[in-house]
């Protein structure tokens, strides 16, 4: 069965101007994770790269990988996907914070991103295209949302995968991991939700005769339906190359976290007058 397309062949679409870099999946790698807006969140990637390790895995990020935390957590993230060599895009927080000041942070703390960790983000490209050798028909594309930032829901998934021209389009941006699937001809996608609070996680398989918007969510502050931010748990999603299903995943952080918060909350008084009016 021939794979579902957009309207348009590759070849009757205009250049790109947005900046792509090309993913080449060697055939021993047979899943991709793609982590959802991590913005600064430590605890969430090494829960996540615990949990997916081994040669047969690549990582990517979605974008939006520094604010909301400081500008320190969110270099120290940043150097960490450096180091383990995960590609990312440009979310609409590395784009807005011009000369490596966040555009987003808490109040009063440090906004300056290290020199290391802005020319990181400065560099970063709009698309990754990714070229899996255990499915190499089949057009990947990783984005952080729309160029102009504008949010993926079930109104715009089939936009965007008409724009991106792809069979399947990770994104971010939204932090409300979900899948949306395309059937052919249909004007409104299939949408399956995952509550970033479930352990179960939520596994959609893919088929031949549809596209598919996966929205990984996000690692840092997911949110929950009519609640808001979720910040003790965390999302991402993946792609099993063998099995051929698409997986949303949370973790959950709220044990790591409230042992931070223990031993904050333990330390001694700085000085003989710490606690005073």
């Amino acid at each position: 069965m021939a794979l579902a397309r957009g309207p348009m062949s590759e070849l009757d679409q205009p250049p790109d101007p947005l900046p792509t870099e090309v993913v080449d999946l060697p055939a021993h790698v047979t899943r991709l994770v793609v982590l959802g807006d991590p913005h600064g969140d430590l605890i969430g990637l090494e829960e996540v790269l615990a949990r997916e390790a081994g040669p047969h895995v690549a990582v990517l990020s979605a974008g939006d990988n520094v604010g909301y935390m400081d500008a320190v957590i969110s270099s120290q993230l940043v150097a960490t996907l450096a180091a383990r060599r995960i590609r990312s895009v440009r979310g609409n927080h590395e784009a807005w914070s011009e000369g490596g000041r966040l555009f987003l942070g808490p109040p009063g703390a440090p906004r300056q991103l290290t020199p290391e960790a802005q020319a990181w983000c400065e560099a970063l490209p709009y698309r990754l295209k990714v070229q899996a050798a255990a499915l190499p028909a089949l057009r990947i594309h990783v984005v952080h949302s729309f160029s102009d930032w504008s949010y993926v829901d079930a109104e715009s998934a089939v936009h965007l995968a008409d724009v991106e021209q792809a069979d399947v389009v990770f994104c971010g941006h939204t932090h409300k991991p979900a899948v949306h699937i395309i059937e052919r001809g249909a004007r409104r996608p299939k949408v399956k939700r995952l509550d970033p609070r479930s352990n179960k996680g939520l596994d959609v398989r893919w088929t031949p005769d549809a596209r598919f918007v996966v929205d990984a969510g996000s690692l840092g502050r997911p949110t929950v339906p009519r609640l808001g931010p979720c910040i003790e748990r965390g999302t991402y999603a993946a792609f099993d190359l063998v099995a051929r299903t698409f997986e949303l995943r949370s973790v959950d952080k709220g044990p790591r976290l409230q042992a931070l918060m223990d031993a904050w909350l333990a330390r001694p008084p700085a000085g003989p007058d710490a606690g005073a009016p």
